[in-house]
């Protein structure tokens, strides 16, 4: 019976089981409140029977009392003779009516009537009108009659009477009303115990009710807020699924909202998957292997199979030029067989469908088609699923995705189909792109190596002429010693200097050339020690010029080369001594200051200066500046700017015209941490081209 009725009650909707469990509390409620009404009304009733019987039995009283004051009355006139004690019968008289009338009035509304006031208005009046009759006669003197009446006991035997039925009256009010008083308090105490068996009543039921409620309406609730709190922490479907099992069971508002959020579920659940195997699926397609765009296009036509559950997937590209498909890479064993074919553009119209309106397209029942354009190619499958490959909004091809068995447009999943297509369309322009620039860099490679040989075997053609020329103009020389004249001589000495000029000038373009080839990985270098290398291979020149170098006692380590380190300060100490001021001793500062992820060094010295209009122009190559008597190749200040660019940092000239100057440039910094293993900071080597500054070298810091 219970599994009856639970069944029952599954079938219900959410508002009648609402109504069931009103309907459930108010019948009871609304009969034990009619219950309680009608013993109250009855209640009410007895209470007011009460107040008629006690009303009655007073009144009865009041005629007992008249009947004795009429006695009385009579009894005084006769012993007395006077009028007065007649007031008292005259007054009973006069009330009579008005209080039999009331007596008979509240009887009849008393409960059981049964009662004769008749026989004891009767007596009444028949006692005042014998007293009547008495007093008229004594009043005419015959009190010998009026005397004899009385020692008769006529009077006396109606007055008893009177009284037997007026006392006999009032046993029976006190019966009726002893009667009505125990009814009153029956009444009483049911309708006292029924508030309390009520209020259990409305207790039990409201208790019931919130269970059953509970039951149909908040718990269903609690259970599906905990299962959308457990969607917050991923929880898998089938946890979702078994905490919604019995609430599924239910054919109500929450069963049916409960299927829904198992389908939800599953279709988030189902969409995560996707997402997952589209991400996995665009890491391992977009890895560009040795086998390059090629391996790209047959990982996507494998995944494509898999995933989607088809046959056969072809990547079809539009060939613009010829106007038709080629089949760049297929599933399986097709590859081997259709790669690289070229396929008529109407013989696949699905695939037209979806590469002119770049949206997805489906067909089916290729095979019933005997168009001839279109039958050699219905031998692959029955079905296609046709997803555009878009770049940039443009389509360039389409994913073929063929079924052997007919399926229509609800059988293919195509959001998983577009997002693989998307994949596959990313995927197959950055290995265009890469393959590209892959291109271009081997090209640029290979004009580099050409133009690099180029410079070398230029070099070599220029030094040979000018060391020749140098070498016969000093043969010329020593072979017709007071034979030449002095123009001839100026001549042959100009020849020399030339010849040597350009012998110096091939050796300073090979050395900037030189500049970041075949030095390996960076290191950490104390900057001192270097300086202090220079300082020694120049110890003499110092000594002779009684120069004062100022050093900062320690320097930060920085990332770069020892022997770059040293052949920039080596340089820039070789300026300050060369051009110093004539007759002063030459004064240099070296000195460094962190910058964020560089250091920022400064070589300054009191020399001629620089004017600060011509400041740029001397880190061109073999720009001087300076006295034409000072030795030099002109390119040293262009091998520390090559050096420091090599690194990522920037070289530039403060000073005055005449106050000395004051090179400062920048190397990226490496902590004390990192500068106490003195070991290599970084795995790549120094490239090529002194132009393109390593990205190691362009991020350090602390």
């Amino acid at each position: 019976m219970y599994g009856i009725v639970q069944r029952w009650w599954e079938t219900l909707r959410v508002q009648h089981k609402v109504w069931a469990v009103l309907l459930f509390l108010c019948v009871p409620l609304v009969g034990g409140l009619a219950s309680h009404l009608y013993v109250v009304q009855r209640l009410l009733v007895a209470q007011q029977q009460r107040h008629d019987l006690l009303l009655a039995r007073h009144q009865v009283e009041v005629l007992r009392r008249l009947s004795i004051d009429i006695e009385d009355a009579f009894r005084g006139y006769v012993i007395t003779g006077q009028s007065a004690f007649l007031n008292p019968l005259l007054q009973a008289e006069e009330n009579l009516g008005s209080l039999l009338h009331g007596v008979r009035r509240t009887l009849e509304a008393a409960p059981d009537y049964h009662l004769n006031v008749d026989s004891i208005e009767q007596r009444l009046r028949e006692l005042l009108l014998s007293k009547h009759q008495l007093i008229d006669t004594m009043q005419q003197g015959k009190t010998e009659q009026a005397s004899s009446y009385i020692r008769s006991g006529q009077g006396l035997q109606l007055s008893d009477t009177l009284r037997r039925d007026l006392r006999r009256l009032e046993d029976q009010l006190e019966d009726q009303l002893t009667t009505i008083n125990d009814l009153a308090g029956s009444l009483s105490q049911r309708a006292f115990y029924g508030l309390w068996i009520a209020l259990g009543g409305v207790l039990t039921l409201g208790g019931i009710g919130s269970v059953i409620l509970a039951r149909s309406v908040t718990r269903p609730i609690t259970r599906l807020h905990l299962v959308t709190t457990a969607l917050d922490t991923r929880a898998s479907p089938a946890i979702v699924r078994e905490a919604l099992a019995s609430l599924r069971l239910s054919k109500d508002e929450f069963g049916q909202l409960a299927t829904a959020y198992v389908e939800m579920t599953d279709r988030i659940g189902t969409q995560i998957r996707e997402l997952e195997v589209l991400s996995t699926i665009g890491q391992d397609i977009n890895t560009i292997g040795p086998d390059g765009l090629e391996g790209v296009l047959r990982r996507i036509a494998d995944r494509a199979v898999e995933l989607v559950r088809a046959d056969v997937c072809l990547v079809l590209l539009r060939d613009e030029a010829m106007g038709c498909w080629l089949v760049e890479a297929a599933s399986g064993d097709w590859n081997d067989s259709l790669k690289k074919a070229v396929m008529l553009w109407e013989e696949l119209p699905v695939s037209v469908q979806a590469y002119q309106s770049r949206e997805t397209a489906v067909g089916d029942h290729f095979r019933n088609d005997e168009r001839p354009q279109v039958v050699r190619r219905n031998l692959i499958g029955d079905s296609m699923l046709a997803v555009p490959l878009l770049s940039q909004g443009i389509p360039f091809g389409v994913l073929s995705l063929l079924s052997e068995r007919p399926r229509s447009a609800g059988e293919w999943n195509q959001r998983l189909a577009k997002g693989l297509a998307q994949e596959a369309a990313l995927a197959i322009s950055n290995a265009r792109l890469y393959e590209s620039v892959q291109q271009k860099q081997q090209g640029l490679l290979s004009r580099l190596r050409q133009l690099e040989h180029l410079a070398e075997t230029l070099a070599h053609d220029l030094k040979g002429p000018g060391a020749r020329m140098e070498e016969l103009a000093k043969l010329l020389a020593q072979k017709f010693p007071g034979q030449i004249d002095d123009r001839t001589a100026r001549w042959l000495k100009l020849i020399q200097e030339n010849g040597s000029d350009i012998v110096r000038r091939v050796e300073g373009i090979l050395s900037v050339a030189r500049v970041g080839a075949g030095q390996g990985s960076v290191t950490a270098v104390d900057p001192r020690l270097a300086i202090d290398d220079v300082l020694m291979a120049q110890a003499g020149e110092i000594e002779q010029l009684r120069a004062t170098i100022q050093i900062d006692p320690v320097f930060p380590l920085v990332a770069c080369h020892r022997a770059y380190l040293r052949q920039i300060f080596d340089n820039l100490i070789s300026n300050a001594l060369k051009y110093a001021k004539p007759g002063e001793p030459p004064l240099i500062t070296i000195t460094s200051q962190t910058e964020k992820h560089t250091v920022c060094f400064s070589v300054r010295d009191r020399g001629i200066g620089i004017p600060s209009d011509l400041q740029a122009r001397v880190f061109q190559p073999f720009v001087r500046l300076g006295p034409a008597d000072v030795s030099g190749s002109g390119i040293g200040l262009t091998i520390v700017q090559r050096i420091v660019e090599l690194y990522g940092g920037r070289v530039w000239i403060e000073g005055t015209d005449d106050e000395g100057c004051t090179v400062k440039f920048t190397m990226p910094w490496l902590n004390q941490e990192l500068g106490e293993a003195h070991g290599a900071i970084s795995e790549a080597t120094l490239p090529d081209l002194v132009n393109v500054p390593p990205n190691n070298l362009t991020r350090g810091g602390p």
